[in-house]
Order: C-alpha cells, then sequence, then structure tokens
C-alpha cells in the first residue's frame, strides 16, 4: 500500500470514528430539551445584545482619543463627550432595556421556548403561561426592599450576573407547572365558558401554586439569598469555561463535527451559550465602566481572530485551473465574506474530504493555540462588544474590540494563515480534478468525433 492509499485510510477510519462515537452522543446533547430551549433563546436575544453592546460603545467613543490613551486626541475626545452629553439619556435607555435587563428576559424567552416543547407534547401547557411564570418567578427572587440599591450599574441584579439564575429558576418554574397540569390540578369550567375566560381560571391554580412556591424558596428563608448564592457558582462556572483550554476543545469539536457534516457551531453553542453570553456581557460592563477587561477568550474573539471565514478558501477556488471550482468560488466568495461558510463545505467540498481533515481540523487548531499564546501574553486585544456575525470578520474585529486598530490586522494575519494552510491540500485536491477534468474533455471530444 502505497503512503497516500495508507493516509486516506486513516482518515476514512478518523471519520468514521468520529462520525459513529464522537457525533451521536454531541448531537443527542445539544437535543436535550434544556439545552435546545436555550439555543432559541439566545438567538431571540442577539439582536437585543447587540443593541446594548453598541449603545455601549458609541457612549464610550471618547475614550478612544482621550489623553494618554487610543489616538491621543484629547481635543477630539472633548467634542465626542460634549455631543454625546446630549444624547447619554437615550443611549443609555438602550443599555439598560437589554444588557441590564438580560436575566429577567432570558427567564421569559427560556420559559417560553420550554413551555413550547412541552406544549408540543400536552396541548394543556401553554408556553405564554411558561413564560410569564419563568418571570414571575425570576423576580420572586429578588430583594425588592433594596431594589434601589441594585441599579447601580453594571452590577444590575437582573441583568447577566444573574443570567444562570434566571435560566434555573425559569425552567424550575416551568417544570412544576408541568407537573401540576399532568396530575390535572385544576379548576373544571362549563362548556359555555368563553375560551379565553376558561383559560385564566384553568390556570388560576396551578400559576398561584408555582408562583407561591417560588416566592417561598426566593425570599421564604430569611436573609437567605438564593439567587446570590447560585450567582456565585455561576461565576466559577463561567471563569472555569472561559479558560483558553476549555474554550480550545469546545472549537476542536466545533471542527470536527463540522468536517462531519453537522453544524459544530450549533451543537457546541447549544452547551457554551450561556458562557459565551455572560464573558462578552461582563467585558461589555467592564468596558463602559472604565475597568481591566475580564475575559479574554469570548465565543467573539475566536470568531474574528481564530474562526474568521472561509473567503481564503474561496480565493483559492476563483484562482483554481478547475473549471468547477472557478465557477464554485465565484458563487460563493460573495457569501464567504460575510461568513457564509455552507457553499464550500458541501460544494468542495470540506465535509468528509480526507485530504481537508488535516487543514481543516488541526490547522485550524494551530492557529487557535497561536492566537491563545498571543491572548495569554496580552497582545491579542479583548472583545468589549457583540457584533453580528455576518459582519466581515477584521471590521467585526475592530468595531468589536473597541475600536483597537490591531485587532483587524490580526484578523487580516488568520486570512493569510489559513489561505497558506490550505494551499498545498488544495493544489492535491486541484491537480486530481484537472485530471479528471482533461480526461472527461478527451472523451468527449473523441466521442463528438466517432459521431461526425
Amino acid at each position: 500500500m502505497d503512503s497516500k492509499a495508507k493516509n486516506a485510510s486513516i482518515l476514512d477510519k478518523i471519520t468514521v470514528f468520529v462520525e459513529t462515537k464522537v457525533a451521536p452522543p454531541l448531537v443527542r446533547i445539544s437535543q436535550i430539551r434544556y439545552l435546545d430551549a436555550l439555543q432559541n433563546t439566545f438567538m431571540v436575544l442577539m439582536p437585543y445584545l447587540i443593541i446594548g453592546a453598541t449603545a455601549t460603545l458609541i457612549l464610550n467613543l471618547g475614550g478612544l482619543f482621550a489623553e494618554g490613551t487610543g489616538l491621543n486626541m484629547p481635543s477630539v475626545a472633548t467634542a465626542i463627550n460634549d455631543f454625546m452629553a446630549h444624547h447619554k439619556s437615550w443611549l443609555l435607555q438602550l443599555v439598560f432595556i437589554s444588557i441590564n435587563l438580560l436575566a429577567l428576559v432570558t427567564a421569559v424567552v427560556n420559559g417560553y421556548f420550554l413551555g413550547g416543547y412541552y406544549h408540543e407534547r400536552d396541548k394543556r401547557i401553554s408556553p405564554i403561561v411558561s413564560a410569564l411564570l419563568g418571570m414571575i418567578s425570576f423576580l420572586c427572587f429578588i430583594d425588592f426592599m433594596k431594589l434601589t440599591e441594585n441599579f447601580d450599574w453594571p452590577n444590575y441584579i437582573l441583568g447577566s450576573p444573574s443570567m444562570f439564575g434566571g435560566i434555573l429558576i425559569s425552567i424550575a418554574a416551568v417544570e412544576l407547572y408541568r407537573f401540576l397540569v399532568q396530575k390535572n390540578i385544576t379548576i373544571k369550567m362549563p362548556a359555555g365558558v368563553p375560551p379565553m375566560v376558561a383559560s385564566a381560571f384553568v390556570s388560576l391554580i396551578l400559576v398561584t401554586a408555582v408562583i407561591v412556591v417560588m416566592a417561598i424558596v426566593g425570599r421564604g428563608f430569611g436573609s437567605f439569598d438564593l439567587l446570590a448564592e447560585i450567582n456565585k457558582v455561576s461565576s466559577v462556572i463561567v471563569v472555569s469555561g472561559s479558560g483558553p483550554i476549555a474554550q480550545f476543545v469546545g472549537f476542536f469539536l466545533d471542527r470536527i463535527l463540522w468536517f462531519v457534516g453537522l453544524h459544530g457551531s450549533n451543537i457546541v453553542g447549544s452547551v457554551m451559550s450561556p458562557i459565551w453570553t455572560q464573558t462578552i456581557n461582563d467585558n461589555i460592563a467592564a468596558f463602559a465602566a472604565h475597568q481591566s477587561i475580564p475575559y479574554m477568550f469570548t465565543n467573539q474573539w475566536i470568531n474574528f481572530y481564530v474562526r474568521v471565514s472561509v473567503l481564503p478558501i474561496a480565493i483559492l477556488l476563483v484562482r483554481s485551473k478547475v473549471q468547477r471550482y472557478r465557477v464554485l468560488g465565484k458563487l460563493s466568495i460573495t457569501g464567504t465574506v460575510f461568513n457564509i461558510a455552507e457553499p464550500i463545505m458541501y460544494g468542495l467540498p470540506i465535509v468528509l474530504n480526507p485530504l481537508m481533515f488535516i487543514p481543516w481540523v488541526l490547522g485550524f487548531s494551530v492557529i487557535y493555540i497561536f492566537y491563545a499564546v498571543l491572548g495569554v501574553i496580552g497582545i491579542t486585544p479583548p472583545m468589549v462588544a457583540s457584533v453580528v456575525w455576518t459582519m466581515p470578520a477584521p471590521l467585526a474585529a475592530w468595531i468589536g474590540s473597541g475600536f483597537n486598530w490591531l485587532a483587524p490586522l490580526l484578523s487580516l494575519l488568520s486570512y493569510v494563515l489559513v489561505y497558506l494552510i490550505f494551499l498545498p491540500f488544495f493544489r492535491i485536491m486541484e491537480k486530481r480534478e484537472l485530471a479528471i477534468e482533461q480526461e472527461n474533455a478527451r472523451i468527449s471530444e473523441e466521442t463528438e468525433q466517432l459521431d461526425s
């Protein structure tokens, strides 16, 4: 057996192993109802988080030009700050109604999606009731006697510090609601009662029971604050999951799953989303408060420094001698600028392509390690804003880093690294495809000659 056949055989075995052993349990984990509801929750909330993050950046734009920092143009900083003074109230409002309410709205939306999951299996369970129970149950854990103290932003009790608590409380409320429904603990209404009125009375006992239980658990034990304890535990989880090694494990699984044709980002994100959301919002809060940024290895850091996009591969395709590759490259290059990868993933393909395993999985892993080292020693600017994922990586890195010019340069460097890593493997594919293309052209020409 020659070396090429042997390498192909090894990669085939790895592919089969991933498909049969690694992927199935991960897919099953991502389909757990709580993780599925959370994934849908964060997808719905993303626009509002981006709004809050953008408002935070605008409010702090003057700092980019402040004396001794950024561009060191104090006159420009003063002009910006004077202008912002007239708009600060409504910009801060955007922050207050998005980032500072993250835990509350997460409890509401998560309750809705979890209730929707159960509604598909039992029509008596209402997603709207589940959403409201998630919200009210979370509020049952808030000490309203100290509410004014909690408005000292960014340590706002309804914001990201309490997000994990909001998730757990909304799950508990919906599960208790479902349990009571299944036990038929409700009020029977006469047939002639209007549906809206009947629905309200049917849920009366259920809602009352859930809210009373939550109020007792939340504030019924003297000075004991369960939400504060949950927040302490969640902070440990976030710190543990935000390090370079933990993030690398998630990123490596993402590459593996994409290689076998599964949406690795969604599967890994279903588990990591709470940590990713917490870290970037803590960074946003620290940036707004002019404090040191707590987390380097956020999801945005991975997206804009490491993952970037498959644009370099599209460039290889456009420049290829193979006609099929050129056509694919021209059709897909615009989408890759905005991080749409599927045409190349399945059209080249990268999925289940033994030659692409090394650059896609191991090559991107090397890029991650390279930037992780830079991150540990403090060279890569941390991300301090949520930016929509379809924004081109260098521009997103510049905005996401708070307009640090080093960030887009590092992002552009990643394009170069991806291009160089994929180049030799692409050349091998191109050579094989070109030989096939030429052979097909020769056969077609001979056929035409015979026909004539």
